[in-house]
C-alpha cells in the first residue's frame, strides 16, 4: 500500500506579506505624511495674494508734486495765475470760450484737480503706514473732501455756475484742506520714527510758498518733491 503525502501548510501569513515595507517609516506613517504634507507650488499659490499688495506711495510722491509743477508753468505761461480778476476760471466765459482762447487755463485747472487729487491719494496711503497714531480715517475723509471741492469749485467756474463773488476760501479751500490733512499724516509719520524729521521742515516751507499771493507753484512744488524723496523709496519690511 502506499502512502499519501501529507499536504504542504502554507504557512502563516503576516501584514508584511500583504504591504511591502517601505523604508524609513511604517506604511501607516508614510500614508499620513503624504496627506499632509503642502507641496511647495502650494504654498506659493497661498502667499501669492499678499505679495499682490502694491505700495503706491513712492509713485504718488513722484508724481503729485510733478503735477503741481506743470501747473503752475502751465499757469505761469497762460498769465492767468490769480482768479480774483475775473469771475470764471482764466477769464473764460464757459465752454465756448474755452475753446476758442481759454485752452491754456482750462489745462491749468485740470492739472490742479489732478495735483489735489494726487496728494489726496498720497495721504490716504501714507496714513496706511501709520501703526500706533489711529489718524488714517479723519486725514483720509478730509483729503477726499478737499480733492473732491477742488474738483466741484473748477467745474463751476468752467461752466459759469459760480458767480464773480465767490470767495478766495472758497476757490482755494479744497486745497488747503487736502495740505492740510497730508501735513498731518507727514507729521505723525516723523513722530512713529517712519520719516525723516528734515522731511517734514522742506514740507512746510513748501507750503508756506505756496500760500504767497505771488504764484510761486513751480517753486512749491521742487520743495515738496525734495520732502518726499524718502517717500520715493520702497519701505523696508520688518
Amino acid at each position: 500500500m502506499g502512502s499519501i503525502a501529507p499536504g504542504r501548510h502554507a504557512g502563516r501569513m503576516t501584514t508584511s506579506t500583504l504591504i511591502p515595507a517601505r523604508p524609513g517609516g511604517t506604511a501607516t506613517a508614510d500614508t499620513a505624511y503624504e496627506a499632509y504634507a503642502v507641496s511647495p507650488t502650494s504654498a506659493t499659490e497661498v502667499a501669492s495674494p499678499t505679495r499682490a499688495v502694491v505700495d503706491r506711495v513712492p509713485l504718488l510722491a513722484l508724481l503729485a508734486p510733478l503735477v503741481l509743477f506743470t501747473h503752475g508753468i502751465v499757469s505761469w505761461v497762460d498769465g492767468l495765475d490769480s482768479l480774483d480778476d475775473t469771475g470764471v476760471l482764466g477769464g473764460l466765459g464757459g465752454l465756448e470760450a474755452a475753446r476758442e482762447e481759454g485752452a491754456l487755463s482750462v489745462a491749468a485747472g485740470i492739472l490742479l484737480v489732478a495735483s489735489v487729487s494726487g496728494f489726496a491719494w498720497l495721504t490716504v496711503a501714507l496714513g496706511a503706514r501709520l501703526r500706533y497714531l489711529p489718524l488714517a480715517l479723519p486725514t483720509a475723509v478730509l483729503a477726499a473732501f478737499g480733492a473732491g471741492a477742488t474738483g466741484a469749485v473748477w467745474v463751476g467756474h468752467v461752466t459759469g455756475l459760480l458767480g464773480d463773488t465767490v470767495p478766495a476760501a472758497l476757490s482755494s479751500g479744497g486745497a488747503v484742506l487736502t495740505g492740510v490733512a497730508l501735513a498731518v499724516v507727514l507729521v505723525a509719520l516723523a513722530v512713529e520714527g517712519r520719516l525723516p524729521v528734515g522731511s517734514v521742515v522742506v514740507a512746510a516751507v513748501a507750503a508756506g510758498v505756496l500760500l504767497l499771493p505771488w504764484g510761486l507753484e513751480p517753486l512749491g512744488a521742487v520743495l515738496l518733491l525734495i520732502a518726499s524723496g524718502p517717500l520715493t523709496r520702497q519701505p523696508e519690511v520688518g
